[in-house]
């Protein structure tokens, strides 16, 4: 059995700071997709629209089990003993097979999944989980209870949110970044030029958006086009060369359409629509990891660098325990003005801020993520690693998909699993494929055809002495990744 986990801090404590007497919230934990309906409870948003036009296309199932399954369970990992709402994507075909021979109160896989990735836990931090269908299943204490949410959705909405969902909408836009007073890189913002009562006029929102890319395609490189509302990295575009240019131009074009022709009277006061051309700042970025208080002060939790993987996307980051006090110091003045910001919004709890310095030592805020950040575990397990094992160096990986269950991953790593070295934040086992049916909790085997892939979507956080151990540990563990094949036949 692997080492309980003994987190340095909880979200749960630190709600607590500054707020002595007021409600602890409810964290409901829901990622929502740019085009694919969750599930058959959680409805596109029409209002809170979001772009992801770099993302690989799949279905609904395997979406759900990373947006509600691990990417849920790995932003709620550090709740410790709150209110935890999850939830249930609908019922697969593999799963209605097996299932329905099952004892009804047995649990589903996905939520087999969480509980075990929140049991390895030390008790008095494990979240009191509940699973819901809809958000109409969430049951709120009292009135004053507030609910906090990683992004805005239409359908979560109607719940007494911690934050007003436009107010939240704002402070997660490029755009809104660009318009606050938080130092960033030179900017210019592009607005549809097209009436509301056009976007659905195809030739007026073809000349709309050829208007949107003009500059795109005039201006010299580099510099970075940003949409006003993705995350991963799935929305920017880095053009250091003509190459890039035209694949930006060529991805942006049917996406821009698609969001001119999302506005609505409901959103166009949002700028859902509107792109962000920014300078590129050649200097180190890093990712702040902070927590708001109540009374708007900013708890340093992590610094961490940011590993990009070869399709410039976001493929998880990595600190280094033993510099977290001078990095603590050193962007001090940073924290201290997004909590200002966030704080003349109405806005308390997690917050993850890119930074990147200028080559005159100027920190520039690059995205501001007003939610738990996916490098949050980071700062949450210095005890486990660095005081613990002497590991000082951790990085996380997420989301992480996987042709193995999760009973296989750790036999194949199982002397650095039982070693502690590798923390399991969030687990998700499904499978697709029209001719394989079934599935366990164990989800033992992969068949490996390509009409019934087994499949996992992993967060784990990796500790070691040194980076290049970490990194070696990683290319182990990115041999049992999706080949290209495979993440063709996983839709």
């Amino acid at each position: 059995m692997a080492p309980t986990v003994e987190l340095d801090t909880t979200l749960q404590e630190l709600y607590a700071v500054d707020n002595p007497d007021g409600p602890e919230p409810i964290l409901a934990m829901a990622i929502p997709s740019a085009v694919v309906q969750l599930t058959s409870s959680l409805p596109l948003s029409t209002k809170f629209v979001s772009q992801a036009p770099r993302s690989i296309p799949v279905g609904r199932d395997l979406m759900a089990r990373i947006c509600l399954g691990t990417g849920a369970q790995t932003h709620a990992f550090m709740a410790g003993k709150m209110s935890v709402v999850l939830f249930d994507p609908d019922w697969a075909e593999y799963e209605i097979e097996v299932e329905e021979a099952r004892d009804p109160r047995r649990r589903r896989i996905h939520q087999v999944d969480a509980l075990q990735v929140f049991g390895q836990l030390e008790k008095t931090q494990q979240p009191n989980v509940t699973f819901v269908v809809s958000p109409s299943d969430i049951k709120v204490t009292t009135p004053e209870t507030p609910v906090a949410v990683m992004f805005p959705m239409d359908c979560l909405a109607q719940l007494p949110l911690l934050l007003a969902p436009e107010s939240h909408y704002r402070l997660l836009s490029k755009v809104g970044l660009v318009a606050s007073t938080l130092p960033s890189p030179p900017s210019q913002v592009i607005d549809p030029d097209i009436g509301l009562d056009q976007v659905h006029d195809d030739g007026l929102v073809e000349a709309a958006v050829a208007h949107m890319m003009g500059p795109i395609v005039d201006r010299a490189a580099p510099f970075v086009i940003k949409l006003p509302q993705s995350n991963g990295g799935q929305g920017v575009f880095v053009i250091e060369k003509d190459s890039e240019r035209q694949e930006a131009v060529e991805v942006l074009t049917p996406e821009v359409k698609r969001m001119i022709q999302a506005l609505g009277e409901s959103n166009a006061h949002l700028r859902p629509a509107s792109l962000v051309v920014q300078e590129l700042i050649q200097g180190p970025v890093v990712s702040l990891s902070l927590f708001i208080t109540r009374a708007g002060r900013p708890i340093f939790i992590a610094c961490a660098e940011q590993y990009i993987d070869a399709h410039g996307l976001w493929g998880g980051s990595f600190v280094d325990y033993g510099r977290q006090d001078q990095l603590r110091d050193h962007y001090e003045d940073t924290a201290s003005k997004v909590a200002r910001v966030l704080h003349q919004e109405g806005y308390y709890g997690p917050v993850g801020v890119d930074v990147v310095t200028s080559p005159d030592q100027t920190q520039l805020v690059i995205d501001l993520n007003v939610r738990v950040p996916a490098s949050y575990p980071l700062g949450f397990l210095k005890r486990h690693f660095a005081l613990g094992r002497s590991l000082p160096i951790a990085v996380v990986l997420y989301p992480l998909p996987l042709v193995c269950s999760r009973a296989e991953f750790e036999r194949a790593f199982d002397q650095e699993y039982q070693a502690g070295r590798i923390v399991i934040c969030g687990w998700c086992h499904g499978r697709e494929g029209d001719e394989g049916h079934g599935g366990t909790e164990g989800n033992e085997g992969n068949e490996g055809n390509e009409g019934n892939v087994r499949y996992s979507i992993a967060s784990v956080v990796l500790g070691g002495e040194s980076l290049a151990q970490v990194r070696a540990l990683m290319e182990r563990i990115n041999a049992h990744r999706f080949s290209k094949r495979k993440e063709g036949t996983v839709r």
